[in-house]
């Protein structure tokens, strides 16, 4: 129920940001490269880097001269990796979520354009690779879990839109939450991510 009632008023948010006059819908895919940082007590573990996917919608709202509020829903893949060595596994976990940013643009007239802002995300699936096996990855929040699902970040956006519309842009993600489902006290799990996109932004409504 929880659920249904933010998906209900992010939808509702999306729809009443659409109509508006100030909008600017786009339509974005690339490249994620991503990781996690884990601490164990106390010493820190950070393996490689995983590559996944990204595809998304983006809304932007003149929010004044050179200013602009971008939000949207975008799928952003998340993940790790650790090859074998001296023995050991050969381990790859990649996570699917849908992310909602909202970040606050600074526009040149050149058509670059930076800024910064937050995020929330929430995880729907995953695979966790070991050797030759593979599974579904579990998330959720016991402790039979690989990972949260929820996660609360801040993102970092530069990048060009021309006149036309044809937009690439990068972001730097940092999750805030603690992922781990085991031994929250000691040991903490976090994401982040590197974004390459390219995309298109429609033109707004005439009034």
């Amino acid at each position: 129920m929880k659920k249904t009632i933010i998906n209900l008023t992010v939808f509702i948010f999306f729809m009443h940001a659409a109509k508006s006059q100030k909008a600017r819908i786009g339509f974005t895919a690339g490249s994620t490269i991503a990781n996690y940082k884990a601490k164990d007590s106390g010493f820190y573990r950070i393996n490689e880097l995983n590559v996944g996917f990204t595809a998304g919608l983006i809304i932007n709202i003149a929010a004044g001269k050179n200013s602009v509020i971008q939000t949207g829903s975008n799928w952003v893949q998340k993940g790790t990796r650790n090859n074998a060595v001296a023995g050991s596994d050969k381990v790859s976990l990649t996570i699917n979520s849908i992310e909602i940013p909202v970040n606050f643009l600074y526009t040149g007239h050149s058509g670059l354009f930076v800024g910064a802002g937050l995020s929330a995300s929430g995880a729907f699936s995953g695979k966790l690779k070991i050797n030759d096996r593979s599974e579904s990855a579990r998330i959720g929040n016991s402790n039979d879990d690989d990972l949260k699902g929820f996660d609360f970040g801040a993102n970092v956006v530069a990048g060009y839109q021309s006149t036309r519309g044809f937009l690439v842009s990068t972001n730097f993600n940092q999750g805030l939450n603690n992922l781990t489902t085991r031994d929250p006290e000691n040991s903490s799990i976090k994401s982040h991510y590197f974004g390459i996109r390219i995309g298109y932004v429609l033109k707004s409504r005439k009034s």
